[in-house]
């Protein structure tokens, strides 16, 4: 990264992929500042410390003093997908959060803001059927970053990366492999299922370089690891990883939707929580398959990972 960008802001520091890409900045020499919503519940255990900055997203005063001297912006602090939260917090922390983030950034000469949009942010854009809250509220967001890169005193780079691998995940395949592995999940239908996933490292390298890039202006992106996974191929991995064999059948697909809406209603009695419901049946048959050729040719982006590679170190997710 050029030296008037080596001074570095990552907004939700603490989160899944902040913390790899601190560990990457870091690693790289970067000065980093975090800022977090909340403080270290223990500092000592902290791999970078005590958080330089906490506080709301959408407070833009502390934004700017965070910013003070910063060259790139990497904006991660939101609601994700799979929090469950408030349809209105959720759009007022994405929405309004990344138009402070965007308006202090100005404010602070900062020179770019790598946003982390979502993939879910595409559905939105067409306003297609399938379009959820949470990727309208991404999409939302993105205008906001758009719109100060219009006034040409920002520059910005959308990243829309696909479900994200690794140590610590959440989401629909961390569940797949948490029940696989508590037995409590019934072989898989056979299905016709794909997705696109991408690996942690990969997406936080794709991000360091975005922030170097001068290829275009205020480029959108999404980020896969390149191919295309089969559900019931996870599932064989999953098995093969945990050192157990495949069942020989597949649950009827009626039977699973069945299973799905009971597991539904007993995750809304008190005292029991848990992951697997009808809104995770909808995700496991649901296509989900993107292209990563722009960012690849734009920026030489290689993913390293796949998600067959990583399992090894996936398979004990909490």
């Amino acid at each position: 990264m050029r030296e008037n960008r080596s001074k570095v802001l990552v907004t939700g520091a603490n989160g899944f992929i902040g913390r790899e890409l601190c560990r990457q900045l870091s690693a790289a020499g970067h000065s980093l500042i975090r800022l977090t919503r909340k403080p270290a519940t223990s500092p000592g255990k902290e791999p970078f410390g005590t958080p330089d900055f906490c506080g709301d997203i959408r407070d833009r005063d502390l934004l700017i003093r965070a910013m003070e001297g910063v060259g790139v912006v990497f904006h991660l602090a939101g609601i994700a997908h799979v929090d469950n939260l408030d349809q209105a917090e959720l759009r007022s922390v994405s929405v309004a959060g990344t138009s402070a983030v965007a308006a202090a950034a100005v404010t602070a000469g900062v020179e770019r803001v790598v946003f982390f949009s979502s993939s879910l942010a595409a559905a939105a854009e067409l306003s297609a059927p399938e379009a959820t809250v949470y990727g309208q509220a991404k999409y939302l967001a993105e205008q906001c970053l758009l719109e100060a890169a219009a006034t040409g005193k920002l520059k910005v780079a959308i990243l829309r990366p696909v479900n994200v691998y690794g140590p610590g995940m959440k989401g629909n395949i961390a569940a797949l492999i948490r029940l696989i592995r508590r037995h409590r999940l019934p072989p898989l239908p056979k299905l016709k299922t794909r997705y696109s996933l991408v690996g942690l490292e990969d997406l936080c390298r794709a991000a360091i370089l975005a922030a170097d890039s001068e290829c275009c202006d205020n480029p959108t992106w999404t980020v896969t690891d390149g191919l295309d996974y089969g559900l019931n191929q996870i599932e064989a991995a999953i098995y093969q990883a945990l050192g157990r064999p495949l069942p020989g059948w597949h649950c009827p697909r009626p039977v699973f939707l069945a299973a799905a809406l009971a597991a539904g209603v007993s995750n809304r009695l008190p005292g029991v929580r848990g992951s697997f419901g009808l809104r995770t049946y909808r995700n496991l048959t649901r296509d989900s398959v993107f292209n990563n050729s722009a960012i690849c040719e734009a920026l030489d982006f290689r993913p390293r990972q796949t998600f067959y590679t990583a399992l090894p170190g996936l398979i004990n997710v909490k």
